[in-house]
């Protein structure tokens, strides 16, 4: 029998301040209660004006170096996969956020503070249910090299394969349930990462320019530039929290076997694509600007 699931918003409204990662510039970000059915919606703050952006599929404009939101025009908010990994692995359904600038603030790189402010907020629960996302039929998408499967199975989990050139980083595996506790304790305080080799280019490009050792585990040519990990293996559990934060912009709870190489912000919003159009019986508009081939049990048979 399937469980019934509620739909949940936050109990008190909570203010996080931190900076953009890619701006450098201070951020505001509040979080407000919402009533059932509301969704997920960035208000964005310019000036006097005030854009509404819903969380969704749909309004997905960009995923080269994060998740970005956008309304169809110039107004967008980026780097949205960690607070939204947070917000899934709560049960949060129905939020409002408010912000004052383009990009969700990096706090220290994970989703940790998202998930802790959230728990201090306090959680209600809905009176009204929503049905989790549950496939029949393996879903992928593949890019070359790279690929991310989903299969069906009653529980969240996923086996994670990255390999970079970096000798620490070639062949890195992690296979784990994703439960709300594992989630809390084994993947949200992973913090992202980057090379210090590219750090340069990125920032000519005006990109990384709030990056730092505060927020970030900064590989070397041979080692780190930290000095400790959370976890020996922390990249691989950060692109775990990337892919629960990407596939969150779906709107719902879902439950399935992600298996993942080398895969990123491209593949993880093209696999939700298909999830969904699978889920619904509706088509959903492939990422325009990086055309990625998408394949479904389904499709591969024709």
């Amino acid at each position: 029998m399937q469980t019934v699931i509620h739909r949940k918003t936050i109990q008190n409204s909570i203010t996080l301040k931190g900076i953009g990662v890619h701006s450098g510039k201070v951020v505001t970000l509040r979080l407000h209660p919402a009533e059932a059915n509301t969704g997920l919606i960035f208000y964005l703050y310019k000036g006097i004006q005030k854009i509404r952006i819903p969380v969704s599929l749909d309004h997905v404009v960009d995923t080269s170096n994060a998740t970005t939101i956008g309304d169809g025009g110039s107004n967008r908010v980026q780097t949205i996969e960690h607070l939204l990994a947070a917000v899934h692995t709560l049960g949060i359904t129905d939020c409002i956020f408010e912000i004052d600038s383009v990009e969700v603030p990096i706090m220290d790189g994970s989703s940790l503070p998202f998930w802790e402010g959230i728990r201090s907020a306090g959680i209600r629960v809905l009176n009204e249910t929503i049905e989790p996302i549950t496939i029949t039929n393996p879903i992928w998408v593949v890019d070359g090299d790279k690929y991310l499967v989903m299969l069906p199975s009653d529980e969240l989990k996923v086996t994670y394969s990255i390999d970079f050139n970096h000798p620490l980083l070639r062949g890195q595996s992690y296979t784990t349930t994703l439960d709300e506790s594992i989630l809390g304790t084994d993947i949200l305080p992973a913090r992202t990462f980057g090379f210090l080799k590219d750090v340069e280019a990125l920032q000519a490009r005006g990109l990384a320019m709030g990056g730092s050792l505060d927020n970030a585990v900064v590989l070397t040519d041979d080692g780190y530039l930290n000095d400790h990990l959370r976890y020996d293996n922390e990249c691989v559990r950060h692109k775990i929290l990337d892919l629960v934060g990407d596939l969150a912009v779906m709107g719902r709870p879902f439950r399935g076997h992600l298996i993942a190489s080398k895969a990123g912000h491209a593949l993880d919003i093209s696999l939700a694509k298909c999830i969904m159009s699978q889920f619904t019986g509706n088509e959903l508009t492939q990422y325009k600007s990086k055309r990625i081939p998408l394949f479904s049990k389904k499709e591969a048979a024709k």
